[in-house]
C-alpha cells in the first residue's frame, strides 16, 4: 500500500500554530503599548487640560491643580488626588465666581459605560466618591443660568448610582468671621438622576432617591446670634433628623433691656425628627410626624417692637408646613425684657396637628396646633414689680378637655409693710395670699389664643389663704382705686366666666392705726362664694341680666353671716346691692379691730341677728339695718389702751345718753332700724365702702345719731 499520504499531512497545522503565537503576541504588545501610552501619555494629557479649561472657563480667576490623574479604559474610570482649587486673581464677575479655595484628597469615578457615553445618551455611573474635602467659600455664587443643571449636559442625562462626600471641612463667609463652618462631614446620595424624568419625579430629593448625612461641628452665623450642633444626622430613608446638642447664643446677653429684635438663648441636649418627607421637602412642601426635643432650656429678651408671625417668615421658603406632634420634655423657660419676668421649670409639653401654611382666614387653632397638653413644675414671676413674687408649684392645662389647673399658688410681697408704704410714698396694700388649688373648667383656649378673651365655665379657687395689711400712718393713695365693679367691667380684655366658686378660705385684715403700735385683727373663716355671671361681655351683662353672688363665713370664728350681692359690671356709676345676714355673735369679738384701731372696747353685748340692705355706687352707700341684740356696753381708752379719767367720763356720756343698749328696748317692743349712709372715698376699694355703710348703719341702729354715724364710718 502506497505510504506517501500519510507522511504528507502534519506539515499544514504545524505552521497555523505558528502564526496563532506570533497574533497573540502582536496584540499583547499592541495592549501593552496602549496601557503604556495612556499612562505616560493620556494622563498626563487629560490632567493639563483639565486644569487649562478650569483656568479658561473661569476668565483666569481659578486655578486647579492636579497631584495626580489615573484613567481607566475598562471598566471606564478615572481617580485624581491632590486637587487643588484657589482663586487668584480679581474679577468684576465676583457674584458670580467669589472666592474660592478647594482642597480634595481624592476624587474617584467608576463604571462609566461607554456606550451611553459614546451616543451622548443617559450616562450611567456606577459611583463617584470624593474623600478629604476642605472648602473654604467667601459666599454663595449668584445664579446666572435658568435653564436646568440636566440641560446643560454635553449628554442627555446623568445618572450616578452612588455619589458620596467623606471627611468635609468647610467654611462660608469671610476668614475672619465665616458665616457657617462644618466639620467633619459624610453625605451620601443613592441613584443620582440628572435627566428631565428624574427632576419631574415627585419622589426624589433634588435629582437623588435618597440621600443620608452626618456632620459635626457645626457652626452658623445668624443675625444676633450664633448656633452651634455637636452632631446632626439626616436620612431620608428613614425619615429621620437628629441634632445633638443644639447651642444658640446671643451677641448681646438676655437682660431687661429690650433691643429692636428678640435675643434667644437656647440649649437643646437632643432634637429627633421623625418622619420627614424629604421629597414633599425639596418641593416646598414640609411634613413630618414628631419633632421631640429634649430638656430645653430656654432664655430670651422680648424685642422692642412685635416681631413677625412663625408663618409670615416661613412662608419666604415654603407652601405647606405641617407637623403630626411637638413633644417637649423637661424644658425650663426664662423670659425677661417684661415686668413679669416668668420662669418656668418641668415643662413637659405635647402639640398635636399643626399646621403652619397655608394660613386661609381666621384662626382656629392655637399656636397653629389644633390641641395642646401642658405642665410643668415651679413658675415664678414678678407682679407690680418688684413689689410682689407669684409662683406655682404645677400647672396642669388640656386645651381638648379645656381644663386648667394650678396647685400651691402664693402671691407674697417682697417688702415689708412700712417699707412698701415708704417706696409707694402712700399707704398701700400689702398683700399675702397662697392658693393651694385653682381650676379652670370649660376653658376656650382658641377664644384666649386668637381674641384674647376669657371665657370658662367655672373658676374654682379652694383653701386660699389670703392676708392684707396696712399702715395708717401713711397718707392714702391719691388714686382712683381700681378695685371696684365699674373697675371690673373695664378690664382691656373681655371675659366671661358663668360660675366663680371659691371654698374654705379664710381673710385675715390688719390694720395699723397712728395712735398705737399694735395692729387691728379682723378675720373671715370658712369663707365660701358663689358668683355667676362674672363679665364684661354686653352680650351678656347688663341691669337686667347681673353679676349674682352668694357668701357665707365666721367672722372672728365666731359669727356666722350671709351675703347676697348683684351688680351690673358695665353700669359706669358703679351701681350694685349687697344684702346679708349676721347671727348670734358676742360683740367682743370685734375688741381686736376696735381697741388698738380706734381705742374702743365691747364690754358686753349679745347680738341675735342682724339684716341689713344697702346699694351702693360712686356717691355713697344707702340703706338698711335691722339690728337685734342685748346688753351693749362700751369702753373708751387712751392710747395706751387704758381708761383714764378723760375717757371714763366719754364712756358714760356713750352709754348713758347715744348707746341704746337693747334693740328692741324691751320684749315685744318695735324694732328701731338703723340708717345705713356713707359717702364714698373713691381712692379705696369697694370692700370699704361696704365696711363704711355696715359701720353706719350699726352705730345709728345702736343709738348714735345718724349724721354722727356717717361721719364716725367715714372716719374708719
Amino acid at each position: 500500500m502506497p505510504t506517501f499520504v500519510a507522511s504528507s499531512v502534519p506539515t499544514a497545522p504545524v505552521r497555523l500554530h505558528h502564526w496563532g503565537r506570533w497574533l497573540v503576541g502582536l496584540l499583547a504588545f499592541v495592549a501593552f503599548s496602549l496601557w503604556g501610552l495612556l499612562s505616560f501619555w493620556l494622563d498626563p494629557w487629560l490632567q493639563r487640560q483639565a486644569e487649562q479649561r478650569v483656568y479658561t472657563a473661569s476668565q483666569g480667576r481659578y486655578r486647579l491643580h492636579i497631584g495626580k490623574l489615573r484613567t481607566r479604559l475598562w471598566p471606564l474610570g478615572a481617580e485624581a488626588h491632590a486637587l487643588h482649587l484657589r482663586t487668584v486673581a480679581a474679577t468684576p464677575d465676583s457674584g458670580r465666581l467669589p472666592r474660592l479655595e478647594l482642597a480634595l484628597g481624592r476624587v474617584e469615578v467608576r463604571g462609566v459605560s461607554w456606550g451611553a457615553l459614546l451616543r451622548r445618551a443617559e450616562v450611567p455611573v456606577e459611583s463617584i466618591v470624593l474623600d478629604s474635602v476642605a472648602v473654604r467659600l467667601q459666599q454663595l455664587p449668584a445664579a446666572r443660568s435658568s435653564q436646568p443643571l440636566y440641560e446643560q449636559l454635553p449628554v442627555a442625562g446623568l445618572r450616578v448610582g452612588r455619589l458620596a462626600v467623606r471627611h468635609l471641612h468647610g467654611s462660608l463667609g469671610p476668614a475672619g468671621r465665616p458665616t457657617l463652618q462644618a466639620g467633619e462631614t459624610s453625605l451620601i446620595m443613592a441613584d443620582v438622576r440628572l435627566s428631565a424624568a428624574a427632576a419631574a419625579d415627585s419622589g426624589r430629593i433634588g435629582y437623588a432617591a435618597a440621600v443620608t448625612g452626618q456632620t459635626r461641628g457645626l457652626a452658623v452665623q445668624v443675625p444676633g446670634h450664633t448656633v452651634r450642633v455637636r452632631r446632626l444626622q439626616l436620612s431620608s430613608v428613614l425619615g429621620h433628623l437628629l441634632l445633638d446638642s443644639l447651642l444658640l447664643h446671643p451677641t448681646q446677653p438676655i437682660n431687661h433691656q429690650r433691643s429692636q429684635a428678640m435675643r434667644v438663648s437656647l440649649v437643646v441636649p437632643r432634637l429627633q425628627l421623625i418622619g420627614l418627607d424629604g421629597p414633599r421637602l425639596a418641593r416646598q412642601d414640609f411634613r413630618a410626624d414628631s419633632l421631640l426635643v429634649k430638656s430645653p432650656r430656654l432664655a430670651l429678651t422680648l424685642p422692642a417692637q412685635k416681631p413677625p408671625s412663625l408663618h409670615t417668615v416661613l412662608a419666604a421658603y415654603l407652601r405647606s408646613c405641617r407637623l403630626g406632634a411637638l413633644v417637649v420634655t423637661n424644658g425650663r423657660v426664662r423670659v425677661a425684657g417684661t415686668e413679669l419676668a416668668p420662669a418656668v421649670a418641668g415643662v413637659e409639653l405635647v402639640g398635636s396637628g399643626f399646621q403652619i401654611l397655608p394660613r386661609q382666614g381666621p384662626p382656629t387653632d392655637m399656636y397653629y396646633a389644633r390641641r395642646w397638653h401642658l405642665q410643668t413644675g415651679k413658675a415664678t414671676a414678678t407682679l407690680d414689680a418688684p413689689y410682689y413674687h407669684l409662683s406655682w408649684q404645677n400647672m396642669q392645662a388640656d386645651t381638648r378637655a379645656g381644663s386648667l389647673r394650678l396647685s400651691a399658688v402664693s402671691v407674697l410681697p417682697t417688702l415689708s409693710v412700712e417699707a412698701l408704704a415708704r417706696r409707694k410714698g402712700h399707704q398701700a396694700a400689702h398683700i399675702s395670699a397662697r392658693f393651694p388649688a385653682v381650676w379652670l373648667s370649660g376653658f376656650s383656649f382658641p377664644a384666649a389664643v386668637n381674641q384674647g378673651e376669657l371665657r370658662a365655665a367655672v373658676l374654682g379657687v379652694r383653701g386660699a389663704r389670703v392676708t392684707t395689711r396696712s399702715d395708717g400712718r401713711f397718707p392714702g393713695n391719691p388714686r382712683i382705686s381700681r378695685v371696684t365693679p365699674e373697675a371690673l367691667g373695664r378690664l382691656p380684655f373681655r371675659f366671661a366666666v358663668n360660675q366663680l366658686r371659691l371654698r374654705q378660705a379664710s381673710l385675715t385684715m390688719l390694720y395699723r392705726a397712728p395712735r398705737h403700735a399694735a395692729p387691728g385683727i379682723l378675720q373671715i373663716t370658712r369663707f365660701a362664694s358663689t358668683l355667676r355671671n362674672l363679665s364684661n361681655d354686653p352680650a351678656r351683662m347688663s341691669a337686667v341680666r347681673p353679676l349674682t353672688g352668694v357668701a357665707s363665713g365666721w367672722l372672728q370664728g365666731q359669727g356666722r353671716a350671709q351675703l347676697t350681692l348683684q351688680a351690673n359690671l358695665l353700669d359706669p356709676a358703679g351701681r350694685h346691692t349687697l344684702q346679708g345676714t349676721f347671727y348670734s355673735t358676742p360683740l367682743a369679738m370685734l375688741n381686736s379691730m376696735t381697741v388698738p384701731t380706734l381705742g374702743l372696747v365691747f364690754r358686753s353685748g349679745q347680738v341675735h341677728q342682724i339684716d341689713f340692705r344697702m346699694t351702693l355706687d360712686q356717691q355713697a352707700a344707702r340703706g338698711t339695718m335691722w339690728g337685734r341684740y342685748t346688753d351693749l356696753k362700751l369702753q373708751r381708752l387712751n392710747r395706751q389702751n387704758r381708761p383714764g379719767v378723760l375717757h371714763r367720763l366719754q364712756t358714760s356720756v356713750i352709754n348713758g345718753v347715744f348707746i341704746r343698749d337693747n334693740n328692741p328696748r324691751r320684749p315685744g317692743a318695735e324694732l328701731k332700724p338703723g340708717a345705713i349712709l356713707s359717702d364714698r372715698q373713691r381712692r379705696f376699694s369697694v370692700f370699704s365702702l361696704w365696711r363704711q355703710g355696715l359701720v353706719s348703719g350699726l352705730l345709728n341702729s345702736a343709738g348714735v345719731p345718724k349724721g354722727l354715724s356717717k361721719k364716725l364710718s367715714e372716719g374708719q
